[in-house]
């Protein structure tokens, strides 16, 4: 047991050691000049059985006072200092790193939020997965590299969803520097050569949300940067929000783009509603997962069931005695 406010028993010592000396100053002179009345033969009063059992009594309620008044006191000195347990604990961590490889295309945008705010929740459950952002159009952009810090993912993943809906934002900044628009190759290229640590065992994965609508040229086709995923041992999961079934010419595109993600090991999924994507993701993040122990960290974990059952005691004790003593 340790106490993390040490220092606080001390300032209600001495806080309760200066109001004892100063009611004990304020008796004294009242002492010395109040007069009293003496009494002839009063030996004969406190010698009657009846007062001395009244006396006893009374002595037994100021003694039973004080002391729920001290464990009072100790209960607020103990509180305010803080008792807790202090233990070493190993994590265990989830050895994955994900990149979420988004296209940020004009048709895309509003399925892209819808992405941002299902891993907005779950960046709150992760343990150990490390998390990048990349944005990509005719260009890619790393919005944040891998990282485990999940508070600045979950003010990056913010900050990106609010400028989703700003038409002056910069989310597109840097990504518009090929020749064309949406080239999802060189962009799911450009995600799969994010990961550090390539020869290490943990497990690698994109996530590449696009309707696979490409307008321009590209250095990577979609089939050879699928190909260059399998060469890295990287998964792709790919999330097609375009309507494909009331558009024939988006058809080809999808079955290309399935073909790909199949094709690295991973996964496809051709969704026309961003509700859905919740329990894609849910499925995609559940998968090839291994744990690993993570760093040792110190647990201290507070303890102020003693303090609050003894300031309870306390508080009731006060009030049955101060009760019987006004009686």
């Amino acid at each position: 047991m340790a106490l993390i406010a040490w220092w606080a028993p001390l300032a209600w010592l001495g806080a309760v050691g200066a109001v004892v000396a100063l009611m004990v100053g304020c008796h004294r002179r009242r002492s010395t000049t109040r007069a009293g009345i003496p009494i002839a033969h009063r030996e004969r009063l406190t010698a009657l059985p009846a007062y001395r059992a009244a006396l006893a009594r009374y002595r037994m309620l100021v003694a039973g006072f004080i002391v729920c008044l001290v464990a009072l006191i100790a209960a607020g000195a103990l509180l305010t200092a803080r008792p807790a347990t202090v233990s070493l604990v190993t994590p265990d961590l989830n050895n994955r790193d994900i990149v979420l490889c988004l296209d940020v295309s004009g048709s895309m945008i509003n399925y892209d939020a819808a992405v941002l705010d299902v891993f907005q929740e779950l960046a709150t459950e992760f343990t150990g997965e490390r998390i990048s952002l990349v944005v990509f159009n005719a260009s890619a952009v790393t919005y944040f590299p891998l990282t485990a810090d999940y508070e600045y993912i979950s003010s990056q993943l913010t900050r990106l969803t609010h400028e989703f809906d700003d038409p002056d934002a910069p989310y597109y900044r840097g990504t518009l520097l090929g020749n064309g628009s949406s080239l999802v190759g060189d962009g799911l290229a450009s995600c799969v050569v994010r990961f550090d640590q390539a020869d290490s065992d943990r497990s690698r994965s994109v996530i590449l949300v696009t309707d696979n609508f490409v307008a321009g040229e590209q250095i990577f086709s979609l089939p050879e940067a699928a190909r260059l995923a399998s060469k890295r041992d990287v998964r792709v999961y790919g999330i097609n929000p375009g309507d494909s079934t009331a558009r024939e010419y988006l058809d080809s595109l999808a079955v290309e783009f399935e073909t790909a993600a199949l094709e690295s090991g991973g996964a496809y999924f051709a969704l026309d509603d961003p509700g859905v994507i919740p329990s894609v993701v849910d499925r995609i993040t559940s998968e090839q997962a291994s744990v690993l122990p993570g760093s040792p960290q110190v647990q201290v974990t507070e303890q102020p069931q003693l303090g609050i059952g003894l300031a309870f005691a306390g508080l009731a004790g006060l009030t049955l005695f101060g009760w019987r003593l006004r009686r």
